[in-house]
Order: structure tokens, then C-alpha cells, then sequence
């Protein structure tokens, strides 16, 4: 398989082979970009970590193998315990044990990759040789359960979700639906489809960029206008809010991030022609540009005109992959937040109104919007978390809706 196909943590894991093996390290990093040759270290030279629940934290516990990252995420629930320290730890181990899984998931990913452009061009020349007819090549459809009325949609989605997910998952959602009337199955039955739903909407697998290596490394390097990266896997550029100011909208592109791009939505900024900083993801990690439909997203610290949508339209438009966003469109490619931030006392406001219509499902949004470590006390809901609670909550039979100036509407 050529270097081009594979994702950046399957090409560091070789290297780390191959070191391992009894090959010159200093032979296989020259020439290599900085991030490699810091991930390949950090491979070969672990942490020493002397707490037993951290030493252990690499091991996927027995009742969790097989199933996928999103799965994992949501039936293991870490308690409050009266001991922040065991919180915290617990929290930890949690985290490494989905950072393991998911690092498992992006080499079956390059591999299933490659599997089906193989089967679909073998599936074309058949087709050209008159040897199979192009419907021969879908699926067969499983023969519709007979199900009540009410649950009709949620199967509706949890086949939706499911497609292409192990056994172990379609049975675990299963076994929630013949216990949806019990308040704890009913509650993981909806956290289960909000994290899948959400993958379904942010998660992709674009074809991997040869140069989205040295894009990451010289827009790092760049610094003729501001950069921010203390977020782990981001890298922020642009002009940045000062103390008490907020975005006041956000855009999402689904393109591909290259430097010529990103020099000229630098220069977009500096010219005066849009208040605003943009971020995207470093290769190899979950929020590389190949794994996520919006590729780049911008935050405008003013309202932009529509001459800047237009001309920002003007200059994504040849890196455009596809129209896979959330939002409102503007144009192929490029869509505009249509609920902005959620303001935490409205997601309060709703679990409480939601809990005298359906606890559990209460719950499972309570669960859904908790703060994680170091992000404070409140409830938080992304743009595409309130999609998919939104989804979610219309398939279990309430249509909700969200403004700034008046909170959630469930009906």
C-alpha cells in the first residue's frame, strides 16, 4: 500500500515496528514532519506511570470488547464518587481506553477504505462485462418487523445507525428495545442513538491528503497572522475576542484544507474584510480534516455582509468536497449556524420541562450535555448535539426547537 493511502496514525505505528524491529531510528526519522517524529517518540518512550488505575488504563475491559468507540462512550458511566481524586482517575482511565479503541478504528478504517474500492471496482467491471446487473450489488433488506406505531421510528433509527457496526452493538440496542418501558433501558437506548446520531453528522471518511502533513506543519509555523493551538488537536488562526466578547455566528466548510487555502482566508482576515479566526484539525487525530464533514470552521466576531459570504463562497469553491453540513446553506460547501450558542440555563430549562414529559429521556439529555473535566459546572450542547437530541426526540415522539431569545420548545 502506497505511504498516500494510509492515515497518518497507521504510518507512525509502522515506523514504530519497524524501529522496534531493529531498524535505524535515525534512518527512518530524517526527513520525516516534526508531529511524526514527536508521536514515533512518545510511542517508543511511554509515561512510567506508577498508579495502578493508570497502568491499567491501556487494557479495554472484558465487557467492553468488541464495540465500537461511540458505544463504549456511552454505557460506561463514571460515578460521583465522595473521593474527587477516584473521580477523576476513573474519568481518566475512561478516556485512554477510548483513545485505545479509537487508534483500532482508524487502522480497520484505512483498511476498510481499501476493501471497498477494490470491491466497487470489481463490482464495475463485472458490471461493464454484463456478468452482474447494478442492483445485484445492493444489499438485501431485512423483511420490516411488526412493531407498534410508537417505536416505528426509533428502529427506523437505530438501523440507520447501526449499518456497518459489529453484531455486538446491533444486540446491545436490541436488548434496550424490548426493555424501552424500564427508566434505566430507556435512558441508554436514547444516550446510545444521541452519540450516534451526532457520528452520523460530524464523523467522515474522506479520502487521506498526501500533503495535509506539511499543511498542519507550515500553517503552525506561519504566524503573519494569530494562531492559537492550546487546544489539543486544533490549530486556531486569526483575530482572536478580547476579555468578555463571543462570537456572534459560526460557519462550517467541508473542504480540503490546503495551504493555498488557508493563506487566502488569512489574507480575507487581514484585508478587513471579515472579523473572524477559523480552526481545523491536525492529521492523524479525530478532528483531521479527512475525518470530519466540516473541515474548517469559522467563528465571526461581526456579523459578516453578504459581499464577504459571497467572496468567501468565491474562494472555498474549488476546495469544496461535498455539502454534508448542518446549519443554513450560503453555498456548496459552506453553511452558517442557524441556532448559535445554547445558553446553559435554556438546556436546564429543558431537561427540567422534558423531565414531566419523559424522565428518561430527561436523563439520557442530562447525561448527554454534562460538563467533562476542566470544562466547568454547566450543561453544554453544541450545534450538532441539539441536532441530534433534536432527531432523537422526534423519533420518541416530541418535536423540539431552539431560540436565543426564548430557550427550547418541546411540543
Amino acid at each position: 500500500m502506497k505511504e498516500s493511502t494510509l492515515g497518518s496514525g497507521a504510518k507512525i505505528k509502522e515506523y514504530v515496528t519497524r524501529i522496534k524491529n531493529g531498524e535505524s531510528k535515525d534512518s527512518i526519522v530524517q526527513g520525516l514532519p516534526p508531529s511524526f517524529i514527536k508521536s514515533i517518540e512518545s510511542e517508543l518512550n511511554p509515561p512510567v506511570v506508577e498508579d495502578e488505575v493508570f497502568a491499567s488504563a491501556v487494557e479495554i475491559p472484558p465487557q467492553y470488547t468488541g464495540l465500537d468507540s461511540d458505544t463504549v462512550d456511552f454505557i460506561w458511566t463514571v460515578p460521583i464518587y465522595v473521593d474527587p481524586e477516584k473521580t477523576k482517575s476513573e474519568n481518566l482511565r475512561k478516556q485512554k481506553v477510548l483513545e485505545l479503541i479509537r487508534e483500532k478504528e482508524n487502522r480497520e478504517s484505512e483498511t476498510r477504505k481499501t476493501e471497498i474500492n477494490d470491491q466497487i471496482k470489481l463490482h464495475e467491471v463485472r458490471e461493464r462485462l454484463g456478468i452482474v446487473k447494478p442492483e445485484d450489488v445492493l444489499p438485501e433488506h431485512a423483511k420490516p418487523e411488526e412493531v407498534s406505531s410508537g417505536h416505528k421510528d426509533i428502529l427506523s433509527m437505530i438501523k440507520y445507525v447501526t449499518q456497518g457496526k459489529k453484531q455486538a452493538v446491533i444486540d446491545l440496542y436490541e436488548s434496550f428495545m424490548k426493555n424501552i418501558d424500564k427508566p434505566d433501558s430507556r435512558t441508554a437506548l436514547a444516550s446510545g442513538l444521541f452519540q450516534n446520531v451526532y457520528s452520523k453528522y460530524r464523523s467522515a471518511e474522506y479520502q487521506s491528503d498526501p500533503q495535509e502533513e506539511k499543511t498542519w506543519e507550515s500553517s503552525l509555523r506561519s504566524t503573519n497572522i494569530g494562531l492559537n493551538n492550546k487546544k489539543p488537536e486544533w490549530l486556531y488562526r486569526g483575530n482572536f475576542p478580547k476579555d468578555g466578547q463571543e462570537s456572534l455566528s459560526r460557519g462550517s466548510f467541508n473542504v480540503r484544507v490546503t495551504p493555498e487555502l488557508v493563506s487566502a482566508l488569512d489574507n480575507l482576515i487581514l484585508s478587513g474584510k471579515i472579523n473572524a479566526n477559523y480552526k481545523f484539525g491536525q492529521p492523524g487525530t479525530p478532528a483531521s480534516p479527512n475525518e470530519r464533514h466540516d473541515s474548517i470552521s469559522i467563528y465571526f466576531l461581526e456579523e459578516p455582509k453578504q459581499e464577504a459570504l459571497d467572496e468567501i463562497s468565491k474562494l472555498i469553491k474549488p476546495y469544496v468536497r461535498g455539502d454534508n453540513l448542518l446549519g443554513r446553506k450560503i453555498s456548496e460547501g459552506f453553511y452558517i449556524s442557524e441556532i448559535g450558542s445554547i445558553e446553559s440555563k435554556h438546556i436546564d430549562e429543558f431537561v427540567e420541562n422534558l423531565k414531566l414529559k419523559d424522565s428518561a429521556l430527561a436523563e439520557a439529555v442530562r447525561r448527554y450535555t454534562a460538563p467533562q473535566p476542566g470544562r466547568g459546572n454547566s450543561l453544554k450542547m453544541s450545534e450538532a448535539q441539539y441536532y441530534a437530541i433534536r432527531d432523537v426526540a422526534r423519533a420518541f415522539g416530541y418535536n423540539i426547537s431552539y431560540e436565543k431569545s426564548q430557550g427550547f420548545k418541546i411540543e
